[in-house]
């Protein structure tokens, strides 16, 4: 993903969520673009933070995400490296961005991310993630408290800060 697309995304994710406290207005029922659209409002984390340490596990609640997950494509070879169990690159499906310092689950007709994304669970209303085993292999591929994040559910957008790992 180029800079100039992965900033793009982290400032739509950033100002959409901070408008919807201050614009939040019900959804007019009926409208293709409100069925087609999923709603993130709120992601939350749990586990270990630093490296060498497991994928944290990341909760997203919201509506509209559909019943299934979308097709992901395996993502042990990458062009980090060779991995087991490195998870699924999405597309622009499903993906995480941490500020600068990685993105996991993203792929394009350049390739997909070194990190890619294992969903633990679907439902229509709350999807459960982890990382690939590529996760903290390399600089500073893990997440800290503190750090800014994008994430993106089939276009539904939702940044904001990690908090909540020991």
């Amino acid at each position: 993903m180029s800079m100039a697309h992965r900033l793009a995304l982290a400032a739509t994710a950033l100002t959409l969520t901070a408008g919807l406290a201050a614009t939040a207005a019900p959804a007019e029922a009926g409208t293709a673009a409100a069925a087609a659209q999923p709603s993130i409002t709120s992601v939350t984390f749990s586990g270990t933070h630093g490296p060498g340490v497991a994928s944290p596990t990341i909760t997203v609640s919201g509506s509209g995400f559909g019943t299934t997950a979308p097709a992901g494509a395996d993502n042990n070879v990458t062009s980090c490296g060779t991995y087991t169990g490195n998870g699924n690159a999405y597309g622009n499906q499903l993906y995480f961005i941490d500020d600068n310092n990685f993105e996991a689950g993203y792929s394009d007709g350049n390739g997909a991310n070194c990190i890619g994304v294992t969903v633990v669970s679907w439902s229509s209303n709350r999807v459960v993630l982890r990382f690939g085993n590529a996760y903290g292999s390399f600089a500073h591929w893990y997440l800290s408290n503190g750090d800014g994040y994008a994430l993106s559910v089939d276009n539904g957008i939702y940044g904001g800060t990690v908090s909540g790992l020991s």
